[in-house]
Parts: structure tokens; C-alpha cells; sequence
């Protein structure tokens, strides 16, 4: 696991965080929260300066923003989980797991193709009782100077909206489905 990945977990644990961005330019990573309503914000803003000191030798630049009000974090049944996207025995297929609290859910998707590994994590949140009413608009990988990872492009069905999400991973597919799950996090 990266640092940056691990950083980005640590955030996403902080109490009052429901989103997590991170992104390095000229030498500095840029560290966006969104904080739920009744937050503390300077000390959330503290408690992500002493996460990054221990994950990153670059410089941080920490932003801390309210959540929309009207966009409220639906927490039923706590938050989804990748434990794993992985080649099913070397095969043509692509396992991807997700779990929800005590539920784990399996989905199949083409190996190589990361468009099939997003559907897969959307039908796999459906099967888990997230209300996910979205569709892939596109997977777009980040330039080569960017580092390796994947932008997730959805569209919810229902209103239009589109969400994005960026992701890395030791593979493109699951680049893919972590990328899916940033997307959607403000809502599951």
C-alpha cells in the first residue's frame, strides 16, 4: 500500500469526514475534507496535518469544507468496503469484493476491461442495499506525470448529476473500482 493510500484511509477514518481528496502538484499534496454539519473544523483540520506528517515528506496544504446541506451522508448500514479485486484463478475474469458492515458481496467483471470492473462495483452496492442509482459515464486514466490511477465518471439516473471519483491501485481494474467508490462516497 502506498502512503498516499494509506493516508487517504486514515482521513477517511477521522470523526466527521465524509469525503477525502488528495491530489500532488510541484512538489505538494493537496488535501481536501468535506466535513459533516456540527464538525469541528480546526480540529479536524489538525487531526489531517498530523495524519499527513506521518504518511508524506512533501509539504501538505489542507482544505477542510462544509458538507452541502443538501446533501446529507445516509449512514444505514455503514460504509462500503473494497476488500479485494483480483484475477479468479489467472482467468478471464475479475472478482470483485465488497463488504458492508457483516455482508460481503462477489461480483465477476471482464479482466482488462475497467469499465465491466465499475459496473460490477454498482451492482455489487445494489446487492448490499446501497441506494445506487448511477451509470459509468467513462474511466479516464490520469496522465503519466500525474501518477498512475483512473477517474471515474458517473451519472446518477434519476437527477443527471455526475459524480467523479480518482483512484490508484496496483491494477487498473481495481484503480477502476476504488475510483467508483470515491465517487459515490458522499452517499453511501
Amino acid at each position: 500500500m502506498s502512503n498516499y493510500d494509506a493516508l487517504e484511509l486514515e482521513l477517511r477514518q477521522l470523526q466527521g469526514v465524509s469525503f477525502v481528496a488528495l491530489a500532488e502538484r510541484d512538489g505538494t499534496t493537496f488535501i481536501e475534507l468535506l466535513a459533516r454539519h456540527g464538525t469541528d473544523r480546526a480540529r479536524l483540520r489538525d487531526e489531517a496535518a498530523h495524519c499527513a506528517t506521518r504518511h508524506l515528506e512533501e509539504p501538505a496544504e489542507i482544505h477542510v469544507l462544509d458538507q452541502p446541506r443538501d446533501r446529507p451522508v445516509v449512514t444505514r448500514g455503514g460504509r462500503v468496503k473494497l476488500v479485494l479485486a483480483l484475477s479468479a484463478d489467472g482467468g478471464p475474469t475479475v472478482e470483485v469484493n465488497l463488504s458492508r458492515g457483516s455482508q460481503q458481496c462477489v461480483r465477476r467483471a471482464m479482466a482488462g476491461n475497467t469499465e465491466s470492473v465499475a459496473q460490477a462495483v454498482i451492482e455489487g452496492l445494489r446487492v448490499l442495499g446501497a441506494h445506487a442509482p448511477f451509470e459509468v459515464v467513462g474511466l479516464h486514466a490520469l496522465p503519466p506525470e500525474w501518477g498512475a490511477g483512473l477517474v471515474a465518471v458517473l451519472r446518477d439516473t434519476a437527477t443527471g448529476e455526475l459524480r467523479r471519483g480518482v483512484a490508484t491501485g496496483p491494477a487498473p481494474s481495481e484503480a477502476a473500482a476504488r475510483a467508483v467508490l470515491a465517487a459515490l462516497n458522499r452517499s453511501l
